[in-house]
């Protein structure tokens, strides 16, 4: 695991949806098997400033690309009854502050789903140098319901596990 803590040269950087992505994982209420996806980034700019809990960040999630190995979930999920991608076809993320800890960065922000917004808390577990720019790897654990996605309550978990992995450059 890379050493969260380096630090990183002030400036802005753009994040690069073709080297990004979003992974998440599911489960059943009954514990049954989990559920695998993925979800592309659309666009996102990390402003880091010389003062690091100054930094800000904020993405955009491609709500239509949610893909799991079930095309017929994938359909209803991304259909009115979940995500709704028609009307919302982006999941927002804004930070609202960055703090340090002994473990590495943590980046509290908004999630905004479907039109709600709901407080998250990113953790930062890896970051390493790339040509140009930094690779970061953040994960969360999303309320879904607390976000808006109320609907298949009997059926889906509560939490959803996310993985972001994130290439960023000048």
């Amino acid at each position: 695991m890379t050493n969260t803590m380096t630090d990183i040269r002030p400036g802005t950087y753009t994040i690069d949806p073709a080297r990004s992505a979003v992974q998440f994982t599911a489960t059943h209420v009954f514990g049954l098997k989990p559920v695998d996806g993925t979800m592309a980034v659309r666009c996102g700019t990390l402003v880091v400033a010389d003062e690091p809990r100054r930094s800000t960040v904020s993405a955009e999630i491609d709500a239509t690309s949610w893909k799991t190995d079930d095309a017929k979930r994938d359909k209803d999920v991304r259909g009115k009854r979940f995500l709704d991608v028609e009307r919302h076809p982006a999941i927002g993320f804004r930070s609202t502050h960055l703090a340090r800890s002994d473990e590495g960065w943590q980046i509290a922000g908004v999630l905004s789903v479907r039109g709600g917004s709901t407080e998250i808390a990113l953790d930062l577990t890896e970051m390493e140098p790339t040509a140009g720019g930094y690779r970061f790897t953040a994960t969360a654990r999303v309320d879904r319901v607390a976000a808006g996605i109320a609907a298949g309550r009997a059926i889906i978990g509560r939490y959803v596990d996310v993985t972001l992995t994130v290439n960023a450059t000048r």
